[in-house]
């Protein structure tokens, strides 16, 4: 029998991935041309969507698991799982860039 933590982690994730739509990612990605370095090297080649699930799956499976955070997030590759009070959420990110003025001002 699944404990009560176990099925809210399980419906937390199976909820995010099955509300995620992988195609429109897919289509964005090849439009693109995104490729995970870390996959077997395909040139030119977009991971399959199955491989975006797996990828996707993992990075949900960390960021829920991740207990000694209030918020976290775990990207690869454009996707971005995160978690915040109990919030999960699965992104496909295709630019952004950070400033942390605790090591960026230092750095300058």
């Amino acid at each position: 029998m699944e404990s009560e933590p176990s099925k809210v982690r399980s419906l937390a994730i199976e909820s995010t991935m099955a509300q995620f739509d992988f195609a429109k990612v897919s289509a964005a990605a090849a439009a693109v041309g995104w490729n995970v370095s870390t996959r077997p090297s395909h040139p030119g080649a977009v991971p399959t969507i199955d491989e975006m699930k797996q990828i996707s799956r993992e990075l949900l499976e960390k960021a829920w698991d991740d207990e000694e955070a209030p918020s976290c997030e775990y990207c690869h590759g454009g996707m971005r799982a995160s978690r915040t009070d109990g919030c999960l959420t699965l992104q496909f990110v295709l630019e952004e860039a950070y400033f942390v003025a605790a090591i960026d001002a230092v750095d300058k």
